[in-house]
């Protein structure tokens, strides 16, 4: 479908559900966006065979007309506006080639605080000639003059493409830690005593189709077709991880339907953007947690990885792919509750009972279930 097609196809609506259980169902087929337990209504985008299959189902779907109506605009806006920088309708957000230009930069003009790193490749740059595809670009930002080793913060954003603001989320960090250095005490601290890692782009493939206006979330892999939605093919990389990869201990979690957005793909690791960030981490983490689920990381484990997401407010920790505690939940809990002081997010474990709804494969349970991180 033309993405206006698409779009306008779709709807924001208000959708009821029974409990946890129930909930934890529908993440494995329908695109949720947030989730009120309170009043059992999650926040979704729906197709119009998915609202009358709901409905039949004796669910209350109500449709956001308000937000329906932004969403079908985007794509139409995004072809009428001319290339000017940025992304169409959002110039304020960099393109791919924006946001690694600006890394680029930065490295140029501090060589002593900003070293680049190339962390893999995407799918179309793996399986396709001809300089299709993009690199997954990031810098390494800490003080040159003094010597480590330092602990290490690794922020990955973008990993669904859709969610456009997170990756110039993270490359405005970069830069106000750069560009404080040696004037913000803060930003000076923190270069000199961490070495942050900082990955904006970490599903570019995917990135590029949601700057044209397209509500993409997956990666470009169409090895695998989707006869009734030709923009329905990639791979969820946020359940591709190896970590737990198709282990959910409930229903729902990631999906085995190709055509689904939260397609888990075809075996564990299976993209060449999930291997890249997970090589990434095992080389700069140390794995400081035991093979068996009930192991814990020690008291003083170093290392930090956030992945960024947008839309829901939330702050989760692991685990995602079950409802049992992780072994560091407390400490998790607490290091999440700080997060949460400056932002005034809700801070809780992703696969618990009246927090998200359970996932499996994802990036935060690999950096914990694999390093302790």
């Amino acid at each position: 479908l033309p993405a206006a097609t698409q779009s306008s196809a779709a709807v924001v609506a208000q959708v009821s559900f029974a409990n946890q259980d129930d909930l934890n169902r529908m993440a494995g087929d329908l695109d949720i966006w947030q989730v009120d337990h309170g009043t059992r209504r999650a926040t979704m985008l729906l197709m119009p065979a998915q609202v009358q299959r709901l409905r039949a189902e004796g669910r209350t779907v109500t449709v956001d007309v308000q937000a329906t109506a932004r969403l079908a605009a985007w794509p139409v806006q995004a072809a009428a506006q001319p290339a000017e920088g940025g992304i169409p309708s959002f110039p304020c957000y960099r393109t791919v080639e924006e946001t690694y230009a600006t890394l680029a930069q930065l490295a140029v003009d501090h060589p002593d605080l900003v070293q680049p790193v190339t962390i893999g490749q995407s799918w179309q740059s793996v399986t396709t000639s001809g300089g299709a595809g993009y690199p997954i670009e990031g810098v390494v930002l800490t003080s040159q003059a003094l010597p480590g080793p330092k602990p290490v913060f690794f922020l990955m954003a973008a990993i669904h493409a859709r969610e456009l603001t997170t990756a110039e989320a993270a490359t405005r960090f970069a830069e106000q830690l750069v560009q404080g250095y040696g004037v913000d005490p803060d930003a000076t601290w923190l270069l000199d005593h961490t070495a942050i890692h900082i990955a904006p782009q970490t599903n570019p493939d995917g990135r590029k189709k949601a700057e044209s206006g397209l509500f993409w979330r997956k990666n470009i892999n169409d090895s695998q077709s989707c006869f009734f939605d030709p923009n329905g093919v990639g791979i969820d990389l946020n359940r591709n991880s190896s970590f737990r990869w198709n282990q959910c201990t409930g229903f729902g979690c990631s999906s085995s339907d190709a055509c689904s957005l939260t397609y888990r793909g075809p075996s564990a690791a299976s993209e060449p953007e999930v291997q890249a960030v997970e090589a990434y981490m095992r080389a700069i983490f140390a794995d400081q947690r035991g093979p068996l689920d009930s192991d814990t990381a020690p008291a003083d484990a170093s290392g930090v990885m956030v992945s960024l997401h947008s839309y829901a407010p939330l702050i989760l920790y692991p685990w995602g792919w079950t409802q049992a505690p992780a072994p560091n939940a407390d400490g998790l809990r607490t290091l999440g509750r700080k997060f949460g002081f400056y932002t005034g997010y809700d801070v809780c474990q992703s696969g618990a009972e009246g927090c998200l709804y359970m996932t499996d494969g994802t990036t935060d349970d690999f950096a914990y279930g694999e390093l302790g991180v």
